[in-house]
C-alpha cells in the first residue's frame, strides 16, 4: 500500500507539472542575436621587381623611374659608384616608399575671397 499512496500523491503533481500550453500558444521564447563584425585585413604583397640597365641609363634616372632613393638603389645591389653601372647589367628595384599628399589649406569659411578697391 505504500505504493499507492506515493504513486495517488505524485500523480496530481506531475500532471501540474505538464500542464496546459493553451496560454502561452500565441508567444515565442525571446530569440536570441547575435552580431558579425569584420575585421579587414590589409595585405601587401611584394614582387620583386628587376631592371636591365639599357644604353644611356644613369644610376640616377632608374631611381626616378621607379620612384625609389637612389642610396636605396645602391645599397640593394652592392654598388659603390653611382657612376659605374653597365648596359644589360641587372638590378634589383626595391619596393617605392609609400606617398602621402596633402592639399593645400583653404579658407575655413569656405567663401571666395574678396577684395576690396577705393577710389581716391
Amino acid at each position: 500500500m505504500g505504493w499507492l499512496a506515493i504513486a495517488a500523491v505524485l500523480f496530481p503533481v506531475v500532471v501540474a507539472a505538464c500542464g496546459d500550453d493553451s496560454e502561452s500558444a500565441g508567444t515565442l521564447p525571446p530569440l536570441l542575436t547575435t552580431t558579425t563584425t569584420t575585421t579587414i585585413v590589409v595585405t601587401t604583397t611584394t614582387t620583386i621587381t628587376y631592371y636591365v640597365v639599357q644604353s644611356g641609363d644613369t644610376l640616377s634616372k632608374i631611381a626616378n623611374r621607379f620612384s625609389v632613393d637612389q642610396a636605396e638603389l645602391m645599397a640593394v645591389n652592392g654598388i659603390t659608384d653611382p657612376d659605374h653601372i653597365e648596359k644589360g647589367q641587372e638590378l634589383r628595384i626595391p619596393a617605392p616608399k609609400a606617398v602621402t599628399e596633402t592639399l593645400p589649406a583653404t579658407a575655413s569659411s569656405g567663401l571666395p575671397a574678396t577684395s576690396t578697391t577705393t577710389a581716391p
